[in-house]
């Protein structure tokens, strides 16, 4: 199985029944055989539609690494038994494919950036998740003006561009679990550090959520959960 030799790099952000990991897109080097290895008919066609070559790749490579998880979560045996469908707000989760199709059994959240596809996958099907990953680099500190909001506290001690790129990754990371937009994330979420480990990401209309982020070969990588749903558990 193609899945059992993707090597992944897990992340230390998950609570209990959450995983996030990212897969280097450099492993993806037959992509239409990967697709029809890991994915199932409605997103094999999904994937046929996708015209941009570097979209398509992004697009596998991030449905690969959620699926290689759940593989080896033993959540199914076959990465083709789940599709990854999409809610009225745009947020993936995860159906399996045989048993009552349309039903949800897995939340979930995918991002891509540069050289890496990233994937959350929690085991509470109603747990609001969002991921996403955000490349470290210059451009940041011309934009900041464009993101930073009053309230938001700039993240740990490294450089401004570091700081910059988490605090990016968790307004995106946020937006995601709210089934928002990138509009969304930059003109009403506001992150601050809290006295545990991690951080308070809320929004304007009162919506809260934990925030992780971590460092790793030069991404910004986030994880946020709805409130309600930290440290709950859940059978998939």
């Amino acid at each position: 199985m193609f899945t059992e030799n993707v090597e992944l790099i897990p992340l230390p952000l998950g609570d209990v029944g959450i995983e996030v990991s990212l897969l280097d897109l450099a492993q993806l080097m037959d992509e239409d055989a990967t697709a029809a290895r890991v994915l199932s008919l409605e997103e094999r066609e999904e994937y046929a539609r996708l015209e941009h070559p570097a979209r398509r790749r992004e697009w596998l490579g991030a449905r690969v690494c959620l699926k290689a998880m759940l593989v080896r979560q033993h959540f199914v045996n076959d990465p083709r038994q789940c599709a990854i469908m999409k809610d009225n707000w745009g947020r993936p989760w995860l159906s399996l494919v045989q048993e009552r199709p349309g039903r949800k059994v897995h939340g979930c959240s995918l991002s891509h950036q540069g050289r890496f596809a990233c994937a959350g996958a929690s085991r509470r099907a109603d747990a609001p998740i969002g991921v996403d990953i955000e490349e470290v680099s210059p451009r940041l500190l011309r934009v900041a003006g464009g993101f930073v909001r009053d309230g938001d506290a700039l993240i740990g001690s490294g450089p401004p561009e570091e700081r910059l790129a988490m605090l990016w990754a968790l307004k995106e990371a946020c937006a995601k679990a709210a089934g928002s937009g990138i509009g969304f994330a930059l003109g009403t979420v506001v992150s601050s550090e809290t006295a545990g480990d991690g951080y308070q990401v809320r929004t304007d209309d009162g919506r809260e959520y934990h925030g992780r982020c971590v460092l790793r070969e030069g991404y910004a990588v986030a994880l946020c959960v709805g409130t309600e749903a930290v440290g709950a558990t859940g059978a998939p």
